[in-house]
């Protein structure tokens, strides 16, 4: 087997979504278009638009279909947002993946040849106990949305409609996350093998080639990889703000008012409330958490550092770079609007206890103002 065989995985998968339509030839270590994957890109991405956008305009002309019995108007107006907000994120997103589709190809194939220069046991683990991860915590959701939405009093369709969107964005939205995670990944090991034959280096000419090749597997990072995968991100990291309070939300509504008599019942909807969101926001937190680029990246300035000083040629390369080319750290964004990092994890959560508390307070206004109506 290659050393791109958990790789293959992923792009098998992102095939079947209609997210990377490309043939890979192991042999050749070859990803590249065929008239098949394109007509196949094509098809699926007119039945996504065509299912998104039929469910969007139900949920505008018949809002009053998809309301629940166990929230108020605060709660409702919340639920038909955030299913709007996913219908018209998922149009984005397969439209974006599909007219981008050659220029997510090639970023691909290069990081592909890489990955295969550069092997490593332990890194094909780690793309397989991630894919792992992401199939149990899409069986998660799938499990949630069935026991929340078919508890719920909605007829079929809306009941048919939450599940299928909210799945399916999950699917797709949080495979694209794992994935670009891998990439980083990949990078990460080609910068690790570069930063070891930086150890075993002894000549000016040679130190030069190894810093070249950094500087050109940077250049991936800071243009390819962000122009790629952060316009994807962009959009998905909102979506997943908007919807995290609804796990919150569903708790109080249900279990914190008191409206659930039966102890089974009260059980049910604790848990279903408590596991909500785990999905969504593991796969968030997963990605933001995944600095390795930068953390192997900086090791080159200690590497270099520790160069014993011969007088020659050498020490003023290596003076030189640390002083220009080591200032500016690569730094994944979403297409330059918010870095993908610890810090913006942060900020994401606290805006997501801002959210949720607004939402609780309008809906508690509401409350005390119909209390207040009534005779």
């Amino acid at each position: 087997m290659s050393g791109s065989r958990n790789v293959r995985l992923y792009l098998c998968v992102l095939y079947r979504l209609g997210m990377l339509c490309a043939q890979f030839d192991d042999r050749e270590c070859l990803l590249q278009s065929t008239p098949g994957s394109e007509r196949y890109a094509l098809f699926h991405m007119l039945i996504v638009l065509i299912a998104a956008f039929a469910g969007f305009i139900y949920v505008c002309l018949r809002p009053q279909e998809l309301y629940m019995g166990i929230y108020n108007d605060t709660g409702n107006y919340y639920e038909l947002f955030n299913i709007r907000s996913f219908c018209v994120g998922l149009c984005l997103l397969h439209i974006c993946l599909y007219i981008r589709r050659q220029r997510h190809i090639e970023l691909v194939q290069k990081l592909l040849r890489l990955h295969r220069l550069c092997p490593d046991a332990a890194l094909e683990r780690y793309f397989r106990r991630n894919f792992n991860v992401y199939v149990a915590l899409a069986v998660l959701c799938l499990v949630n949305y069935l026991n929340g939405y078919a508890r719920a009093g909605l007829s079929k369709v809306p009941t048919l409609l939450y599940i299928v969107v909210y799945l399916y964005s999950f699917s797709a939205m949080c495979l694209l996350l794992v994935f670009f995670v891998c990439l980083q990944h990949i990078v990460a090991a080609g910068l690790a093998k570069l930063n070891s034959q930086l150890v075993e280096n002894n000549s000016v000419s040679n130190c030069k080639h190894l810093l070249y090749k950094r500087h050109r597997l940077l250049d991936i990072v800071a243009v390819e990889l962000i122009a790629c995968f952060g316009v994807l991100i962009l959009p998905i990291v909102p979506l997943v703000l908007f919807l995290a309070p609804s796990g919150p939300l569903f708790l109080i509504s249900t279990v914190m008012e008191g409206k659930l008599k039966k102890p089974f019942e009260f059980t049910i909807y604790c848990i279903t409330s408590c596991l909500w969101n785990i999905p969504w926001l593991a796969m968030i937190t997963f990605m933001l958490r995944s600095n390795v680029i930068t953390t192997e990246a900086n090791k080159t300035a200690k590497i270099l550092a520790k160069i014993p000083r011969t007088g020659s040629g050498l020490d003023k390369m290596v003076e030189k770079f640390l002083l220009k080319n080591l200032r500016q750290q690569p730094i994944l964004t979403a297409y330059g609007f918010f870095a993908l990092d610890k810090s913006t994890l942060f900020k994401l959560f606290t805006a997501i206890f801002t959210y949720m508390v607004i939402l609780v307070q309008f809906k508690e206004m509401e409350n005390s103002t119909k209390s207040l109506q009534k005779p």
